[in-house]
């Protein structure tokens, strides 16, 4: 059986919303880190990484940071989506 990971976006600093204090010098000394993107599969069959504000058209989440295994199917139409390489 295949597994799924989705996407990440390697350049988040988690301290920039800080704007003064402490914790926002503590912060500077960290260096950026992962933050997973979540995968949509709607209604329709396409896949989208936009959030989703109507849940009824979600067939099922990938939800960024976690391993999800997937089957036959699923590996195709990822991959027809053009998130093959996030397939292993």
């Amino acid at each position: 059986m295949s597994v799924f990971s989705p996407p990440t976006d390697d350049f988040v600093r988690y301290g920039d919303g800080l704007a003064y204090g402490p914790a926002a010098r503590l912060w500077r000394f960290y260096k950026p880190e992962a933050r997973g993107r979540n995968v949509y599969l709607l209604n329709d069959g396409t896949y989208s990484e936009v959030d989703q504000r109507d849940v009824g058209q979600v067939v099922k989440i990938y939800q960024g940071g976690h391993i999800h295994p997937v089957d036959a199917g699923e590996v195709a139409s990822l991959t027809a989506a053009g998130y093959g390489a996030y397939i292993s």
